[in-house]
Parts: C-alpha cells; sequence; structure tokens
C-alpha cells in the first residue's frame, strides 16, 4: 500500500483536523482549515442552489455554508441534534465556503506515512485521498481542493461575491 503524501508542518508528519460526518469519521489536513466555529444562523436568500445550506455572516464576511454529510452522500447521523453542529471554513483563495459537519472531534498529529491511498472509486470528487488509524477508528482523509469539482468551485465563488455585495450593501 502506497502512503498518501502532502500537507506536511514538518518532517514525514500531517496535523489533521478530524471531524465526525454522519457514520463517517473524517478528516482534512490542518492547513485547509481557516476556522472552526459553532453553527449560527444562517441566511437563506431565494438565489442560493439547494446543494447550499445557506449563507454566515462571519465579521462582515459572507462564507456559503454545505453540508458535507450531503456532499459526501453519507447517512445522516439522527442522533446529532443540529443546533450543536459545527462549521468548518475552509482557508481559499477564490470565495469563501464552509463545511456544515455533525461535529469537529479533535486535531491530531499522524506520521504521513500512516496514511494509506485511497483507491480511485472512493468517493464522489475522489476527495478522500486516504484513510488511517487514529484512537482505535478508521478515518477518510479528505483533500479540500477535491471537495468541490472546478465547475463548482467556479459557481460557488460567483454567489460567494453576489452575496458579499448583498452583505456590504446591509452594512453601507
Amino acid at each position: 500500500m502506497e502512503a498518501c503524501a502532502g500537507g506536511s508542518e514538518w518532517a514525514g508528519v500531517r496535523t489533521l483536523v478530524t471531524i465526525r460526518c454522519g457514520g463517517r469519521l473524517c478528516a482534512l489536513d490542518r492547513a485547509a482549515v481557516r476556522e472552526v466555529t459553532p453553527l449560527p444562523e444562517l441566511s437563506r436568500p431565494p438565489s442560493l442552489p439547494a446543494s447550499v445550506e445557506g449563507v454566515m455572516n462571519l465579521a462582515g464576511e459572507a462564507v456559503l455554508i454545505v453540508d458535507l454529510v450531503r456532499l459526501l452522500d453519507v447517512p445522516p447521523n439522527e442522533d446529532v441534534d443540529p443546533i450543536y453542529r459545527h462549521v468548518i471554513v475552509l482557508s481559499q483563495d477564490d470565495g469563501s465556503s464552509g463545511l456544515l459537519v455533525d461535529r469537529v472531534e479533535d486535531v491530531a498529529s499522524v506520521p504521513a506515512n500512516a496514511i494509506i491511498a485511497a483507491d480511485g472509486a472512493t468517493t464522489v470528487n475522489d476527495c478522500v485521498v486516504g484513510q488511517v488509524e487514529i484512537g482505535g477508528e478508521t478515518v477518510h482523509v479528505l483533500d479540500a481542493e477535491r471537495i468541490f469539482l472546478a465547475a463548482e468551485r467556479l459557481r460557488l465563488a460567483d454567489i460567494q461575491k453576489s452575496e458579499q455585495a448583498r452583505l456590504d450593501a446591509l452594512d453601507a
């Protein structure tokens, strides 16, 4: 089996933010995560596509929120109270977006060679790039750059700019 490369903060170690999504435990590289917040009240302007859960106002910045459980098409965890879900704001250059997850579990440092590369058919967009054992559980490692297709990223960036303009107009 091949180790999964990239994203190390220091030689041979990757820092991962572990998240609960339905019945899955997933992780993102710490470098891909700009911020973690509790789920705020989201606005839902009529122009938003069904894939966007809503818009979060983060200190005057419009952040589009997409439900990762729905995006990954995993069964939702019915035991999770929606008001206790978390938002992961991604570090991106092309507009602000966030992922709605059931819970942010932890931040863990793992040896890079402990992450086993995923096969090509693991998930939509091939965003699951590997798996690793953390605390006795299998964790699916996600590539934040692959969560959205290029066309989806462009569309979300356009919507985010429009929502930012709307938010700026409200503050004026």
